[in-house]
């Protein structure tokens, strides 16, 4: 018994978990997070927000608060809303960032005359960290870190000035060293996590691209494996054929197989249709039909016959690759001189599939010794019903006959 060959099998498509880490994820959690965040931390500054009216211009205290509040508002629903679609949520933190920075500018103005000594460090210094943040996730890593540096340093300056609380300079500095290290980790942070979501998203686009050319590798080798058979089947047998032919009816045989050549070849039909399901009393009568047209000594066996059907595909491969046995074996086999006895059998159950088993008392032949450049057996039998789940058994004996079993069974 020769070893049977098994086909490659089609490529695996890689597998991306759902909720896998990526860049978009990632995007959608950030902005969610720092929404959510931003408007908690905010809510903590009302206390202070109704202080500042005691020295503040009402208009301007009124103002910065609905303004500065209606956005965060905004950017939570863009957030909560959009999810994957950050482009709006951007926008609202970037126009939030400007906004935060104009009415940081513009704190002094607002002071009320007289009205310095009331004056204590501005509430938007409890909104710092959120413009921040917002600044990280907006903006490149080099814009986000020279608005960290801008903004603390106008608060610093405020801070020290009437409308900030005149306060020393020394706690100005320590204030803005500490905004600026939390804005720095959260620089970091961000900036890391967007690395590690790039680095997995160009791990998939990878995976995925060589899953593409291995299919397209897959799918080509199966057409050219389509494409050896059909050649052995019709050319090279009918060479074969013309190469033996003696007599006036041999050559006249030869020409005939020759013109069904060229017509397999222009229109490459096939026996059955793959894309509905056959009848394995259909594909029985079919087999029957081709051994009596390549000899009327071929005998045909059927065991069982039930009403299963299979589908169009396997049916297909099943015809092709029992009518390649039989060219096979009238082949190589020896002739009716040698008095060679070849049969079909075919048995067919629910359970257990369908089998072909194409025997012949000839020459046999040794399988390991075989040509790699033999295409019958190799691609034209073997092959083929790879390609469908099936599989093949050769067994052969040199001077004792040769069996192929052309084996299918319904995947369960």
């Amino acid at each position: 018994m020769s070893v049977v060959r098994e086909a490659p099998a089609a490529p695996k498509a890689p597998v991306l978990l759902r909720g896998a880490i990526s860049r978009a994820r990632v995007e959608s959690i950030l902005a969610r997070a720092a929404a959510v965040f931003a408007l908690l931390f905010a809510v903590q500054t009302l206390p202070a927000v109704g202080v500042s009216s005691q020295y503040l211009s009402l208009p301007f205290a009124i103002s910065i608060a609905v303004v500065l509040f209606g956005l965060l508002l905004v950017i939570l629903v863009t957030a909560a809303v959009n999810g994957a679609k950050t482009n709006p949520t951007h926008i609202a933190m970037g126009i939030f960032t400007v906004v935060y920075t104009i009415a940081l500018a513009l704190w002094p103005a607002g002071l009320l005359r007289g009205a310095s000594e009331l004056a204590d460090q501005p509430w938007l210094w409890y909104l710092i960290t959120i413009a921040m943040i917002f600044a990280d996730i907006v903006f490149s890593p080099r814009w986000a870190a020279l608005f960290m540096v801008d903004v603390t340093a106008v608060y610093v300056f405020i801070r020290t000035q009437p409308a900030g609380g005149s306060a020393p300079v020394a706690l100005a500095l320590l204030d803005g060293f500490y905004v600026v290290l939390i804005g720095a980790f959260a620089l970091a942070t961000i900036t890391a996590i967007r690395a590690a979501a790039d680095r997995v998203d160009a791990a998939q686009g990878t995976a995925m691209e060589q899953y593409t050319r291995a299919a397209r590798n897959h799918a080509a080798e199966l057409e050219r494996a389509k494409v050896d058979a059909l050649v052995h089947d019709t050319v090279l047998s009918t060479l074969i054929e013309a190469a033996r032919a003696e007599t006036p009816a041999q050559r006249r045989a030869a020409v005939q197989m020759s013109q069904a050549a060229l017509e397999t070849l222009q229109s490459a039909p096939v026996a059955f249709d793959v894309g509905v399901d056959v009848p394995v009393a259909q594909l029985s009568e079919r087999l029957a039909d081709a051994a009596r047209l390549l000899s009327p000594r071929i005998g045909f066996q059927v065991m069982r016959l039930d009403d299963a059907h299979v589908p169009g595909v396997v049916a297909e491969a099943v015809f092709t690759a029992a009518q390649q046995a039989l060219i096979n074996s009238l082949q190589h086999a020896g002739d009716d001189a040698d008095n060679v006895i070849r049969t079909v059998v075919l048995d067919s159950d629910v359970s257990s599939g369908l089998t072909v088993q194409i025997s012949d008392t000839g020459r046999g032949f040794d399988g390991s010794v075989v040509p790699a450049a033999r295409l019958g057996l190799r691609v034209s039998i073997r092959e083929r019903m790879h390609t469908v789940g099936g599989r093949v058994r050769v067994l052969s004996v040199p001077g004792g006959g040769t069996s192929i079993v052309i084996e299918w069974e319904p995947s369960t």
